[in-house]
């Protein structure tokens, strides 16, 4: 099954593990969307500077709202306090200035739109804090036969934590 060699960074919002393995996503906030690389080294040695970085921070997850074709997709907007929105602005930036470069552009920058998707009855509510302590990184992987993609976070990045 040959690797389709593309990733995403996101913000876990339920517990998960590195090498899980999903098609249906966990409850998560993207920070930027699929990007290929040809040099995961240099792809892990940038992540581990962003990571270091930012220290650690709390979102609320703020009201319902409706995204996709004819609004059928639930979503929970993040309640921002500009540290999310700096951290998304920053991966993107920085990814982009060492040769990743992010597909699907329409909803980075200005346009960027925090939010957790809802997931077959998982969702979060009004009011929920999330807690932004590390970065994920998420590889995809398109299986042969059915070409049903396949996700697998293949590696966190801590955020610094307070007092460091």
């Amino acid at each position: 099954m040959p690797a389709r060699n593309e990733h995403l960074v996101v913000i876990m919002a339920e517990a998960t593990r590195v090498g899980r393995e999903f098609v249906e996503w966990p409850l998560h906030i993207t920070i930027v969307p699929w990007f290929p690389t040809a040099d995961e080294a240099k792809l892990d040695a940038v992540m581990e500077i962003l990571a270091a970085r930012h220290q650690a921070f709390e979102v609320k997850v703020g009201k319902i709202d409706y995204f996709g074709k004819k609004d059928k997709l639930a979503v929970n907007h993040i309640e921002d306090n500009n540290r999310l929105r700096d951290l998304h602005w920053e991966v993107f930036h920085s990814l982009e200035k060492n040769g990743f470069l992010i597909h699907q552009k329409d909803h980075l920058g200005e346009k960027y739109k925090p939010h957790i998707t809802h997931q077959a009855g998982r969702y979060k509510w009004p009011g929920e804090v999330v807690n932004i302590s590390a970065l994920s990184l998420v590889k995809q992987i398109r299986q042969k036969k059915t070409g049903v993609m396949i996700k697998a976070v293949v590696k966190e990045y801590p955020l610094a934590t307070r007092g460091v």
